[in-house]
């Protein structure tokens, strides 16, 4: 039976990352693959600088099948001709590596770091979740976000335009009572977590989830795993300024043109504004599954291993 493994930097379970590896390993069992420690099938998650060990895989090693899935962070890759196979996340992050090959004159050197053994592919951020009818008043709100407490920007915009409109926002991650930024953040924090089967429910529930994404990510052109968790899960998504997110994705993104207090009082009360834009967001993501990304990382899987 075909064996493979994961290196993941995020094998824990207060990451949410974590459950991508979780997702991904379930899938290709169900495709009839074998997870197996330091398989010579290795998938790598690239959403921080590559590492010298991942735990259940080991050292990195040339004379396997090394397959790498970039996810985020991907300014901060020194290299991807390592690789057998290299899939990115979305055309800017293409962009991107293309950039790096024309400004190291690469086509013209022996030494190609940023060229790829095959022609590098977009394999999009994918989930596992899917809409629910089921309400729980626990996740009634108008506005949720989730996430660890760094300063994060998006919550420092939305907390003055809570307060003054008397809003009910929820934030969900762990110490938000020891949140650096606007005080105010701890007068919304409900709950360490929330488990990912429960997202749908939370986004029914919310008429508005705020994202966010690293500075690089949004510049260069990626969404995360979790804008599309959202979208995926029925969510209304409204994010920060992110390019990929407006371009791909038709996303509702605040900036300086279009300020998030004015995106919330648009739609905030419009039930059938917001169904209208989740109906054609759902459309764009409707084959971002973890089933079919499965199948497509499994083709590059050597049978023999």
């Amino acid at each position: 039976m075909t064996s493979f493994c994961i290196a993941s930097p995020h094998k824990n379970v207060l990451w949410y990352d974590y459950q991508l590896y979780i997702n991904l390993k379930h899938e290709l069992e169900a495709l009839g693959f074998r997870y197996r420690s330091a398989s010579k099938n290795r998938i790598y998650f690239l959403g921080a600088p590559q590492l010298q060990f991942y735990p259940e895989v080991g050292k990195f090693d040339p004379t396997v099948n090394n397959i790498a899935l970039v996810y985020s962070h991907a300014e901060k890759l020194l290299a991807l001709n390592q690789f057998n196979k290299v899939f990115v996340c979305s055309e800017g992050v293409e962009r991107l590596f293309a950039r790096k090959r024309l400004k190291g004159l690469e086509f013209f050197k022996k030494n190609k770091p940023f060229t790829a053994e095959q022609p590098i592919e977009i394999l999009r951020p994918f989930s596992s979740l899917r809409p629910t009818n089921h309400l729980m008043p626990k996740y009634d709100c108008d506005l949720s976000f989730i996430g660890t407490p760094r300063i994060r920007p998006i919550v420092e915009e939305v907390l003055p335009i809570a307060q003054a409109m008397g809003l009910k926002f929820n934030i969900y991650g762990p110490n938000w009572d020891k949140y650096e930024g606007n005080p105010l953040a701890k007068n919304y924090w409900v709950a360490n977590k929330v488990p990912y089967t429960d997202i749908p429910k939370l986004a029914k529930g919310s008429k508005i989830c705020l994202i966010d994404h690293h500075d690089s990510m949004s510049q260069i052109g990626a969404v995360s795993h979790k804008y599309i968790d959202f979208v995926m899960a029925g969510g209304f998504v409204i994010s920060d300024n992110n390019r990929d997110a407006k371009h791909h994705y038709n996303g509702l993104c605040f900036d300086k043109n279009m300020p998030l207090s004015n995106l919330i009082q648009q739609y905030l009360g419009e039930t059938e504004k917001r169904h209208k834009h989740k109906q054609i967001q759902q459309n764009i993501v409707a084959s971002q599954t973890t089933a079919l990304a499965a199948k497509q990382l499994a083709e590059y899987f050597n049978a023999q291993w």
